[in-house]
């Protein structure tokens, strides 16, 4: 059987967007994992994309599901953003949900029973809160036993606990990088983001490009200048572009300069 990606955004979001210049108003289900499902979705990988509610319940995205988890009721995070062209957004966003222990145990089961060896799992994004502390590391390297590649894409207490179960790739952004190791400068924040049997480490530093270690070997690849208009989720092209290269058996190299091209191309600025 094919390998699946399963894309899990922990702490979703449902956002309505402004935009300054043409005074557009749109709203969208945001959230790293579902960016990142979207986009191999458009690559052709099969790829579910997976979220918490309120209710606790797990939800597959509409068009992306297995077919026999129920889908659950509002609950996700309010967000707001305001976006200029070539300038960061600004975004507000209602407090982070909250999910009691009994029901990450569920979450746990989920994931336990419908994840298969050869499959991706790919955290992406901070989490609701609440879990029991170790639950992270604890289900990563259950997965990890059952032959799943995990990827972690987040930051703070949930991006230590997968360092510390070894996550075959971690990745985030140099900001993310210092919040969670207390470092500055992308190659200390890369020792310290890199566990034991981790097999790379991919930082983004926007419009400078990327560094990564990759099984002991250092990358560093440039970004083209562009004019940017939005650069939200450009990481999130980074990381599905990473996903597609190792499931291709493209070289690493060739796979970081797609990813880079591939994530300036998300931010170009049409003109």
């Amino acid at each position: 059987m094919r390998p699946r990606v399963w894309c899990f955004t922990p702490n979703p979001v449902f956002e309505k967007n402004f935009e300054e210049k043409t005074g557009r108003c749109f709203c969208s289900k945001g959230g790293k994992g579902r960016n990142v499902a979207r986009q191999l979705q458009q690559w052709g990988i099969p790829t579910f994309s997976v979220s918490v509610s309120s209710s606790s319940i797990l939800e597959t995205d509409v068009g992306t599901e297995p077919g026999s988890d129920p889908k659950a009721g509002a609950g996700e995070r309010q967000g707001w953003a305001w976006v200029r062209e070539g300038i960061e957004r600004i975004d507000f966003f209602t407090e982070d949900l909250k999910i009691r222990p009994r029901e990450w145990r569920k979450i746990r089961e989920y994931w336990m029973r419908n994840l298969k060896s050869g499959d991706w799992w790919v955290v992406a994004g901070s989490s609701a809160t609440g879990w029991p502390k170790g639950w992270w590391k604890k289900v990563i390297g259950d997965l990890q036993k059952k032959g799943v590649t995990v990827l972690v894409d987040s930051r703070g207490a949930l991006m230590r606990e997968a360092v510390a179960a070894g996550a075959d790739w971690i990745k985030c952004n140099l900001a993310e990088a210092e919040a969670t190791t207390g470092m500055k400068g992308v190659e200390r924040c890369i020792r310290n983001l890199t566990g034991n049997g981790t097999t790379g480490v991919v930082v983004t530093l926007g419009k400078e490009g990327l560094v990564a270690e990759v099984n002991g070997t250092k990358f560093s690849i440039p970004a083209p200048k562009v004019k940017v208009k939005d650069p939200t989720g450009s990481g999130d092209v980074v990381t599905a572009a990473l996903i597609y290269g190792e499931m291709l058996n493209l070289p690493m190299e060739q796979t970081f300069k797609q990813a880079v091209e591939d994530g300036t191309l998300h931010v170009k600025a049409t003109t």
